[in-house]
């Protein structure tokens, strides 16, 4: 059969000219002849890839002889196949375009959590409560949401309802280094302000940062607007200050703790969140948590310091 395929490509094809005949080796045209008139674009490839790995010497006779194949059948010339790289050569500069447009695929992380909770301060009582985290990541940026809403009824009366929503994008500038902006909503009728929005905008450093413990801190300005229950509007500019840590204590338990103070001329608000997790099963976690909020000026006859304990189921994604 190959004999066959040789000798209809010789009849078709015209005799390889004498400067060709003295660089190609013999039997490399016919070779070449075979796999041009096999039909199969993979057989044409690997041979004139590895013609010219064993002959580079040749290369400009080959494709002459591609070329002059192409035109007696009435085809496109077959495409250049160039040899793999010497080792430790520089790669082509198509290659470094190719790598520096290379794109990074989205990273969804998540959590859901509900439960009850017991609290002290302006609101002594058991409650409910619910939440949620999503966390989507690029290659050197990030965008973080949380989500968390307590409600709780005394003699169906309600007695406390408080919802808090933040929003942070970071964009990482250095392996550890980074700029984030941080958006904050926050509404507790029962702590004297309906609703309270902040806003900041700074440096953040990750002091540790591996599968195991993680620590970061941020610090920048911050411009917060609040309107009490009683109507009343202020706004004014203050400092951020945070910091967030997890680490493991076994592979089935984790603690995680978040910490935060907006400090301005007239007052501070300071809070805290620390909590236990542990490993029920597959993405199901049980979390143990205390939270500590205390306001340094607070709204007439308000209590300076909220506490809530909460126990709640938590489901990843």
């Amino acid at each position: 059969m190959i004999a066959i395929i040789v000798a209809a490509s010789a009849a078709a094809i015209s005799p390889a000219s004498d400067s060709e005949q003295a660089i190609l080796p013999p039997g490399v045209a016919e070779v070449i002849d075979v796999a041009l008139a096999s039909g199969d674009a993979a057989t044409k490839e690997a041979v004139l890839r590895t013609v010219r790995q064993a002959h580079p010497q040749a290369a400009e006779a080959i494709d002459r002889r591609v070329a002059a194949w192409a035109a007696s059948h009435g085809q496109a010339p077959a495409l250049a196949v160039a040899p793999p790289p010497v080792s430790g050569a520089s790669p082509p500069p198509h290659a470094e375009s190719a790598n520096l447009h290379e794109t990074t695929p989205l990273k969804w992380s998540g959590e859901g959590e509900a439960g009850a909770f017991a609290n002290s301060g302006n609101t002594p009582g058991i409650g409910i409560v619910g939440g949620f985290k999503l966390l989507v990541e690029g290659s050197n940026w990030r965008i973080g949401t949380t989500a968390r809403a307590d409600y709780q009824e005394t003699a169906n009366v309600v007695t406390r309802e408080q919802y808090r929503l933040t929003a942070e994008p970071n964009y990482k500038f250095g392996p550890r280094g980074y700029l984030y902006g941080l958006g904050q909503y926050e509404k507790d009728r029962f702590q004297g302000f309906d609703v309270r929005y902040s806003l900041s905008g700074g440096l953040g450093y990750s002091v540790l940062a591996s599968d195991n413990a993680k620590f970061n801190v941020k610090a920048g300005p911050a411009w917060r607007v609040t309107r009490s229950v009683t109507g009343e509007r202020e706004s004014i500019l203050a400092g951020l200050a945070s910091v967030d840590m997890k680490f493991s204590i076994t592979p089935r338990l984790q603690y995680s703790q978040d910490a935060s103070a907006y400090v301005d001329g007239f007052g501070s608000t300071l809070y805290t969140l620390a909590a236990l997790d542990s490993q029920l099963i597959g993405k199901l976690k049980a979390r143990l948590s205390y939270m500590v909020q205390h306001e340094t000026a607070p709204e007439a006859g308000r209590q300076p310091t909220d506490t809530t304990s909460r126990l709640t189921l938590v489901y990843g994604f």
